[in-house]
């Protein structure tokens, strides 16, 4: 997949406009989303072609269908999460691949292109880590990224975010089916995308 100039462009104004949505908290997510700006629109969602989204704007497209297959599911079995909770959690789960801000209020990115050609050709590695960037595990930079521009996580929000790369990360694993219902729905939503931007799920 190759996401076109429009389609970023369009992507982008439609995660804007849902943060537009949040009621009290609207003020602080715009806040983030028009700051981050070019850098949130073209931040990729992985750094390899074999996982998923390793373009720019695939972030973005990425956190608007695991917003989408998050509302799905919730239909499906009739549950009922407010809104503004599935969009902070869905939107907001990976905001941290974005990168961080330095201590002189400069933006330091997490993805930096790749510039070895064999990394690219052999390995499909289209982005490199920022070694320059304080350590700190994409959720957790996440979470940080929401405090940083004033919005105020609710506790099942936080654990979303938290916990959205599943069970299979051993830090994770003393919440399972202890996880509030928002963290199921974000952390399946973000598997199911994941694995039909690979082109395994339909």
């Amino acid at each position: 997949m190759t996401l076109s100039a429009e389609h970023i462009e369009q992507n982008f104004l439609k995660f804007r406009s849902l943060c537009e949505k949040l009621g009290d908290r609207s003020s602080a997510a715009l806040s983030m989303v028009d700051d981050l700006g070019e850098k949130l629109a073209l931040c990729p969602a992985s750094a390899r072609k074999d996982y998923h989204l390793a373009e720019p704007g695939g972030l973005v497209d990425h956190s608007l269908r695991v917003l989408q297959n998050a509302i799905a599911y919730t239909r499906c079995f009739g549950w009922s999460l407010p809104k503004d909770s599935l969009i902070i959690g869905c939107l907001f789960h990976d905001i941290g691949k974005v990168g961080l801000h330095r201590p002189d209020g400069t933006f330091n990115e997490y993805y930096v292109p790749q510039d070895s050609d064999w990394h690219r050709e052999k390995l499909g590695e289209m982005y490199k880590h920022n070694k320059g960037i304080i350590h700190m595990k994409t959720p957790q930079r996440s979470v940080f990224m929401c405090q940083h521009y004033g919005l105020h996580l609710k506790t099942d929000e936080y654990l979303a975010i938290l916990l959205n790369d599943g069970f299979v990360v051993d830090d994770n694993k003393q919440y399972c089916l202890k996880e509030p219902l928002l963290s199921h729905v974000v952390m399946t939503a973000d598997y199911v995308s994941t694995r039909q931007e690979k082109g395994e799920f339909t």
